[in-house]
């Protein structure tokens, strides 16, 4: 498929870097990726996907707007207090960029759905703040080969990794990461601890960004992306780092189980 002239103009900016081309664009515009959690990540991940030009975007979310939100999730205003999260998200989304298809749940993930939800090739953007919705995706994404892309953050801090174990079994998946998290978080939720809004854009920028990367996988148009890696932010320091994830020889989700 070529690209129209409309999508040429709209995405200039990105097709004139260096090593971008039309396929690699066209490739964006063919993706999948199923949004769960439209808040303080999931807002700025959801408008910089589709302003980059994602193609289906579902925006997965049970909750509905407060006047709490507002400092930090950027999809929405004054005027969407009281409105369900992931459609008030969507229509900001196209919006954005009235091209893509953009569908909303209304919904939390739970086990009744996420099998039909999550399927192969598809890309997880998981922006929830609920451990047992990271482990339910986890699950899912291995069992169907698909990619899970994490992203937390709290207070001044954030972290952002991806998992492939589904399509590669030598590599980790996030319960290698956090092996004792069911049950209990061991990222606190904002309503406790608080949360600095532009802490929330900046991971979220980077969620959106390491998704366009596992997109357009194995190449590195935007450099390497993290399977496998843990980045981690102090905004306070301003301090970023990267470090390795290995995968657990005793993991019950990735060492056990065929990957597809």
């Amino acid at each position: 498929m070529t690209l129209s002239d409309d999508d040429l103009y709209r995405y200039a900016r990105q097709l004139i870097l260096n090593g971008m081309t039309e396929t690699h664009q066209q490739r964006l515009l063919d993706a999948h990726i199923l949004l769960v959690g439209a808040g303080g990540l999931g807002a700025p991940a959801l408008l910089y996907m589709a302003a980059a030009g994602i193609g289906h975007i579902t925006v997965m979310d049970g909750d509905v707007v407060d006047a709490t939100n507002l400092n930090r999730q950027i999809c929405f205003t004054a005027e969407d207090i009281g409105k369900p999260k992931a459609s008030t998200a969507a229509e900001a989304a196209r919006k954005c960029n009235p091209a893509l298809t953009i569908t909303a749940i209304d919904e939390w993930l739970d086990h009744d759905a996420v099998d039909q939800i999550i399927s192969k090739d598809m890309i997880v953007a998981d922006a929830t703040d609920q451990a047992a919705t990271r482990v339910l995706i986890n699950q899912a994404c291995h069992d169907h080969g698909a990619v899970m892309v994490f992203a937390g953050a709290s207070r001044f801090e954030g972290q952002i990794a991806s998992f492939r174990s589904g399509l590669d079994t030598e590599m980790p998946c996030f319960s290698c990461l956090f092996p004792d998290i069911s049950g209990t978080s061991q990222i606190p939720r904002c309503s406790e601890v608080g949360i600095l809004g532009p802490i929330t854009g900046m991971i979220g920028s980077l969620m959106a960004m390491e998704v366009m990367r596992q997109c357009l996988w194995p190449d590195q148009v935007f450099g390497r992306n993290l399977s496998g890696q843990l980045m981690l932010y102090d905004g306070l320091d301003h301090h970023m780092q990267t470090i390795t994830v290995n995968k657990r020889p005793d993991c019950p989700v990735c060492s056990s189980r065929p990957s597809h």
